[in-house]
């Protein structure tokens, strides 16, 4: 896990919509109280949000809405935040 900067974890979550490899990755705020976590399969786009708000969407990738979801779950968990912490893992 390393700590990013919130420009640098925005950029990530744009890439993350583009397709490709299977991925996971979770962002942390400092203190670790709230989370993001993005899971993406061929298909499908999962969004955990664990913080202002409990819950979990799944979205399929064809669409524009995926990005859209993204960053309002990154904006609503990150509000004040310069800094998040990353932890990735990509699959075949």
């Amino acid at each position: 896990m390393r700590l990013i900067p919130v420009k640098q974890a925005e950029n990530i979550l744009e890439q993350v919509c583009k397709p490709g490899k299977n991925v996971a990755i979770v962002l942390l705020t400092r203190k670790k109280d709230h989370s993001l976590k993005i899971e993406r399969s061929k298909h499908l786009l999962t969004v955990t949000e664990q913080g202002y708000r409990n819950e979990t969407k799944r979205v399929p990738l064809d669409n524009h809405e995926d990005k859209v979801i993204l960053r309002q779950a990154f904006k609503r968990e990150f509000p004040r935040s310069h800094e998040v912490y990353i932890n990735s893992h990509w699959h075949d």
